[in-house]
């Protein structure tokens, strides 16, 4: 009995592996291709404009100041910005608390650094990763967007924008090696499940909010 519950346990963990590699594999590579540089997005502007720029969010510090991995992504928007990729950029992040607003906070220092205001958008609404592309696309109304993160994150975020039906091509922001990324790689192995998940049921986010035109 005892050896029986232990294959059991076995085949039921060998069938998680395979689901988890399996599922973080075609999430990577369906979106391999259409992953670039920063010099190779250059390239393409402003020949192949999108609609807008999506900056996804990440950490703020006490003081407002972006941490080095948020600072990475939106100085990379910038240039975007400037070669003419696209003529408005999204902030997206998590706006939820009076006092921890990463989309104002991204939108200071786009403007400190030479973006003009109005050509900056806060979404306050984008919780995940998820949430900020079903936005982009359902209540900003955009259907072609340059996304930019880390590497390690594009996949999934190229993925989900995709999947939400918008084109969409990822653009890399790293800057070296940051601190704790083999955490930042381990908890993107769980989010590439669970929008994996959201993706193949067409979850509607819990904040959908009002439609905003660009």
């Amino acid at each position: 009995m005892v050896r029986g519950l232990f294959k059991g346990v076995c085949a039921a963990l060998a069938v998680c592996i395979v689901a988890v590699v399996g599922v973080n594999a075609g999430v990577v590579l369906s979106s391999k291709a259409e992953i670039e540089t920063l010099d190779e997005a250059f390239a393409a502007a402003p020949q192949d404009r999108a609609d807008c720029i999506v900056v996804l969010g990440a950490s703020v510090q006490p003081d407002g100041s972006l941490s080095p991995i948020l600072e990475n992504r939106v100085d990379a928007a910038i240039e975007l910005y400037n070669r003419g990729a696209a003529s408005m950029i999204i902030m997206s992040g998590d706006g939820r608390e009076e006092n921890y607003d990463e989309p104002s906070a991204m939108k200071r220092y786009a403007v400190a650094h030479g973006v003009p205001a109005d050509a900056v958008c806060c979404d306050p609404g984008g919780y995940h990763t998820y949430d900020t592309m079903w936005r982009v696309s359902n209540v900003f109304g955009a259907e072609d967007c340059l996304v930019v993160t880390q590497e390690y994150h594009l996949y999934r975020a190229v993925f989900d924008a995709r999947g939400v039906g918008m084109q969409a091509r990822g653009v890399i922001s790293d800057d070296g090696v940051y601190d704790d990324q083999f955490w930042y790689d381990m908890r993107e192995v769980a989010g590439r499940m669970q929008d994996f998940g959201q993706v193949a049921v067409k979850a509607i986010p819990d904040n959908p909010g009002a439609a905003i035109e660009l």
